[in-house]
């Protein structure tokens, strides 16, 4: 650790212009502008500020959507970037098309918080350089595993994600299935989970192509326990808790359900908003990533891969597990 620190203080002093002849400008391209990418964003900043000549652009689209991603990176690839971190919404689309030319251009690609999938049936090695982010598969493991801590005879679960053909949320939900049913699953998302030890999909899961709004209602849903009834629910996202004041509203009537386990409530990330909901007793786990970090790395990356430095290929960044009891620790434990 402290020499990694030693090595990164030294880089900062180069002028990188005086090296290389020019500025450096580092992309980092999230799938949506939202409170859990704005963090992304935070961490791109302070890094590229921690080293002379280089800049951080953050430029994503305001909504999730994988033709205005595409977008975003063919303007930025026109207007001369050096090199460019995107959380992928959609691979087949993003390599058919800005990717493939950023590769035809020499613009070096990573991707953070969501990779490259099989989907393009070629190797993702070819097309990006690295991956920063969360191990995503054990991310949706321990969104089960802390599921049976609190039901642990089994029961029926409602999972929520964001959009069918999202790399990231495919490998949690097979993470998920797999901690459920003990079943080691080949390709993601897995299989519904049918009395696998106990433990019953009572529907496929509920997509709300990362509208906050839908999400709201979905999980509603699950709380009124019609029209389908489970008495789990876990969100592989943190969506239905990225508007506070929505989800204190429509969570308020079913205090009582949350208190009694009537209906376990896992869902994803720690934002401070997050925070202060689990603090209030309004939901069960919250599971956090590092946003902070992935954006920090991302830059820290591009940088070594542009000035010919060694640099990992694969960092997985940590995450954090936060309940009611260590809601004022749980984020600090791992400097986050």
């Amino acid at each position: 650790m402290r020499r990694s620190l030693l090595l990164f203080v030294a880089f900062s002093l180069i002028p990188i212009s005086s090296v290389y002849g020019k500025e450096l400008k580092l992309a980092v391209v999230p799938k949506f502008n939202s409170v859990f990418f704005d963090q992304s964003k935070a961490g791109c900043i302070d890094a590229a500020a921690q080293i002379k000549g280089v800049e951080c652009i953050y430029r994503g689209p305001d909504i999730s959507n994988v033709r205005m991603q595409d977008q975003v990176i063919n303007q930025l690839i026109d207007e001369g970037i050096d090199g460019i971190a995107v959380a992928v919404t959609q691979s087949k689309y993003l390599v058919k098309n800005s990717l493939k030319r950023a590769k035809e251009a020499g613009i070096p690609i990573i991707t953070y918080d969501s990779d490259i999938d099989a989907s393009i049936n070629e190797d993702p090695n070819s097309l990006r350089l690295a991956y920063i982010g969360t191990d995503n598969i054990e991310l949706g493991k321990s969104l089960g595993e802390e599921l049976k801590k609190l039901r642990p005879n089994g029961g029926t679960l409602i999972m929520q994600s964001g959009r069918r053909d999202s790399p990231n949320l495919n490998l949690r939900l097979m993470g998920v299935r797999s901690a459920l049913s003990g079943k080691k699953y080949d390709v993601p998302p897995g299989e519904l989970l049918n009395n696998d030890l106990g433990w019953t999909e009572v529907r496929e899961p509920f997509f709300n192509f990362d509208q906050l709004a839908q999400s709201v209602i979905q999980m509603e849903s699950v709380m009124k326990g019609r029209p389908v009834k489970a008495d789990s629910f876990i969100a592989v996202g943190g969506w239905p808790q990225n508007d506070q004041a929505l989800y204190r509203k429509m969570i308020a009537p079913y205090q009582a359900k949350i208190n009694n386990n009537e209906v376990i409530i896992v869902i994803t990330n720690t934002s401070s908003e997050q925070l202060t909901m689990l603090e209030d007793n309004l939901v069960h786990i919250n599971i956090g990533q590092a946003p902070y970090e992935m954006g920090r790395q991302a830059i820290l990356t591009l940088y070594k891969i542009v000035t010919e430095q060694k640099y990992d290929r694969i960092i997985y960044t940590p995450i954090t597990f936060c309940t009611p009891e260590n809601v004022d620790t749980c984020t600090k434990v791992s400097g986050l």
